[in-house]
């Protein structure tokens, strides 16, 4: 299963609605997987076998596969040492809350690892036929960005995540906000953006940095401006292999200001801390009486 995309496959496949996909990942962000899940995963144990053992605690389960003869030692101490994804803590977190058993669970892992193609991309195209029909030029441009600009965000800010997308009113509910944007120039003029409520900005600066920060400042600034500056270096060079000569502009911090680009796709990225909106656009988004970095 690619546990990045486990949950964006979800809500593309009608599994989970956008409105669930909220709280699951607010449940996946706090829990942890259980060796069961990882097991299953790996596709040491069989999703039947583990519905035959049910009902069983999470954290029982190493010595119930190891008396059962599911599992060796030597098994359970390699799958114990596995990393904890995202993909992993949103399966955790659908059996916590109820919404599958292991038997469904087993079933759309496996669809998800079979699939070819990125969910984010899938969904961005998908926003775009149905909402945006005039970004047709820009789809590739945008869906590819915003498959990179999602794995770094999980990575760097080691959170589940999805893309939506965003309400109509989106702009309205926000009131105090932060926008930082950033420009390619050169073969083709790119912009892209992060909106969002200072709350959810000042947890961005705060996962990214590593360090405590309590005030949407010049240092949350600086931490969100380098997130975005780190994310586009990558997708400059991931253009540059298709011979795009393109270079990075300095980034632009605005305040209580809308994104205003031409263009403009706006997304909702949803995620275990909160929500914010991903901006791309063909200019500059932010506002002239921003400053810059």
């Amino acid at each position: 299963m690619n546990s990045l995309y486990f949950a964006q496959y979800l809500v593309n496949e009608g599994v989970i609605a956008e409105r669930e996909a909220k709280e699951l990942l607010k449940e996946a962000e706090k829990t942890t997987p259980g060796l069961a899940v990882v097991a299953l995963a790996e596709g040491a144990v069989s999703a039947s076998k583990l519905a035959e053992l049910m009902p069983f605690e999470k954290d029982a389960f190493s010595k119930l596969a190891v008396a059962e003869g599911l599992l060796f030692a030597s098994q359970v101490e390699k799958l114990q040492e596995a990393r904890s994804t995202d993909g992993l803590k949103t399966a955790q977190a659908l059996l916590d809350v109820g919404k599958m058993d292991f038997m469904e669970l087993g079933r759309w892992m496996a669809a998800c690892g079979s699939m070819e193609g990125s969910p984010f991309k899938e969904s961005v195209r998908r926003i775009i036929a149905e909402q945006n029909e005039e970004l047709e030029a820009e789809e590739g441009l945008y869906a590819d960005f915003t498959e990179l600009f999602m794995r770094s965000l999980m990575r760097f800010m080691d959170t589940p995540a999805i893309v939506t997308e965003c309400a109509p009113d989106i702009e309205e509910t926000l009131f105090a906000t932060h926008t930082v944007s950033q420009r390619l120039s050169g073969s083709v003029s790119f912009v892209s953006g992060l909106y969002a409520s200072d709350k959810v900005f000042i947890e961005m600066a705060q996962r990214y940095s590593h360090e405590l920060i309590d005030e949407a400042d010049e240092m949350a600034e600086d931490c969100v401006s380098e997130f975005l500056n780190v994310v586009n270096g990558l997708f400059v060079v991931d253009l540059g292999k298709r011979d795009f000569d393109l270079d990075l502009e300095t980034p632009r911090v605005g305040k209580n200001t809308k994104p205003m680009g031409s263009r403009q796709l706006q997304l909702c990225v949803d995620t275990g801390f909160g929500a914010f909106t991903l901006v791309l656009a063909s200019d500059e988004v932010t506002l002239s009486d921003a400053h810059h970095y």
